[in-house]
């Protein structure tokens, strides 16, 4: 199991940098995932999906609370300025041109409270742009 959980972290994260790098060029969305991931009862794993939005100064919902294992799906939304997700946890970032969409998908397989950010300077309020990530066990 650990095993496996390692390969689908590699792959995700691999996934997570070509969607970004795709996402400085332009493009909105990164590659499609495979199916769904299964636990070791052979069911699949929990999917959290959520729309966030980055607008005055905020990332709404600022707090996604989620159980280890669960397939995290983040659809993005920029509506006032062009900004940057962060999850450094996580090794993500996903630039959001302004108008834009941005998609990201990975496994929450470690336990904590994780921060993100706007990573882009986008004016004055970029600071305030924080969140967090919470995965319980």
């Amino acid at each position: 199991m650990k095993q496996a959980s390692n390969r689908v972290l590699t792959f995700l994260l691999v996934t997570v940098v070509a969607g970004t790098t795709m996402a400085g060029m332009g493009e909105s969305e990164s590659p499609p995932l495979p199916a769904a991931e299964t636990t070791a009862a052979g069911e699949e794993a929990p999917v959290k999906k959520i729309k966030m939005y980055g607008r005055n100064w905020n990332w709404t919902p600022n707090e996604i609370r989620v159980k280890q294992g669960t397939r995290v799906i983040i659809d993005f939304f920029s509506e006032d300025a062009s900004h940057a997700f962060e999850l450094k946890a996580y090794k993500i970032k996903v630039n959001l041109p302004e108008d834009k969409r941005g998609h990201v998908e990975f496994i929450a397989n470690k336990t904590g409270t994780f921060r993100w950010r706007c990573s882009r300077p986008c004016g004055n309020g970029c600071a305030k742009m924080t969140g967090k990530l919470i995965v319980m066990e």
